[in-house]
């Protein structure tokens, strides 16, 4: 039976994000590759996950693999939207039992402390270098979406959330991120068979 790995994301810029962690992982693989279909939908924004997660894995995941494959959704979102929410926008069970019913094995929800932008600053140096700012700049904001825009507003550039980076997830080193948010990206590993704790 053949193995597929599906991302719903919210945004562009989370497509290019978990495409660098999974190839960053592949490293530390014994094998240096994965026995594993490798899928990204971009569920543009939190609400997504409601209604087009699902949509997606049933019309185009599963008719794309329709001999037995096993399927293990890896769900990724921010936090920020829980922290002041009166009440959860979204209820997760529910998702994770209407994929199940659909057919996905194993569901993985990987949820970005406050925000996927607070994991990007982990490299701070990173995107000062590709925003060409003076290695001295201070990231001022009150969470990591307004200090990622301020930055950006110092290099005259707009940063859009969800929306293609433009090249700072290239520029950013990902094995510094991935080090420093090993703890929510652990159930991806194993998932890929990656043993980072070494």
């Amino acid at each position: 039976m053949s193995k597929c790995l599906v991302f719903f994301v919210e945004g562009d810029t989370e497509v290019e994000f978990y495409k660098h962690i999974v190839s960053n992982a592949r490293q530390f693989h014994p094998e240096k590759r994965f026995n594993t279909n490798i899928e990204y939908k971009n569920v543009k924004g939190i609400g997504g996950f409601k209604n087009i997660a699902l949509r997606k894995f049933e019309k185009e995941i599963k008719t794309k693999y329709p001999s037995a494959c096993e399927f293990t959704i890896v769900l990724c979102s921010d936090t920020d939207v829980f922290d002041f929410a009166q009440k959860p926008p979204i209820k997760w069970r529910e998702i994770k039992e209407e994929l199940k019913k659909s057919g996905a094995k194993n569901i993985i929800h990987i949820q970005a402390k406050r925000s996927i932008e607070d994991w990007f600053l982990y490299d701070l140096e990173g995107i000062l270098g590709f925003l060409r700012l003076n290695k001295k700049t201070k990231a001022t904001g009150k969470n990591g979406y307004e200090k990622l825009q301020h930055l950006y507003k110092q290099a005259n550039k707009v940063y859009y959330k969800g929306i293609k980076s433009n090249g700072m997830i290239a520029h950013l080193n990902i094995e510094k991120i991935s080090e420093a948010v090993n703890d929510q990206l652990t159930p991806l590993y194993n998932a890929l068979g990656v043993d980072k704790t070494k």
